[in-house]
């Protein structure tokens, strides 16, 4: 995908890698959390393509409007929920490998999200590190 930032995210309380290169979205590998969607637990699949929307359910159902719980897949704790959504859902937040945040709403279908850093060089390290222009 010209033109867009690829992140790489792991877990804010063990620390471990979120990605899983065996479930391919956009052509990379995924984002792999556990997910509770209307008492069914399951796993719930992200793009590692920041702007992109696609996503695969596993386990359960992709019920637009829903507000999924999220979870690590790993330790089996819940992402932390940094602030409520305008959509009225929990934004949760994910950490960058280079540094930073990327924060998403935990509502099904809203497309509200950021990524957030405090020092400006780990921005810069993101960039630099999508290709040799800086984007890929």
């Amino acid at each position: 995908m010209t033109g867009s930032i690829k992140i790489l995210v792991k877990c804010p309380a063990c620390g471990k890698s979120l990605m899983n290169p065996d479930v391919r979205l956009d052509d990379l590998p995924s984002i792999d959390l556990e997910t509770k969607i209307e008492k069914k637990s399951g796993r719930i699949y992200l793009s590692q393509v920041y702007g992109s929307y696609n996503k695969k359910f596993d386990g359960v159902d992709d019920v637009e409007a829903a507000i999924c719980s999220l979870f690590c897949p790993h330790c089996g704790n819940p992402f932390p929920v940094y602030q409520t959504c305008e959509c009225k859902a929990p934004i949760v937040g994910f950490q960058l490998q280079v540094g930073g945040t990327i924060k998403v709403c935990s509502r099904n279908g809203c497309k509200n999200h950021s990524l957030e850093f405090t020092n400006v060089n780990d921005a810069f390290e993101l960039f630099q590190s999508q290709d040799k222009t800086g984007l890929s």
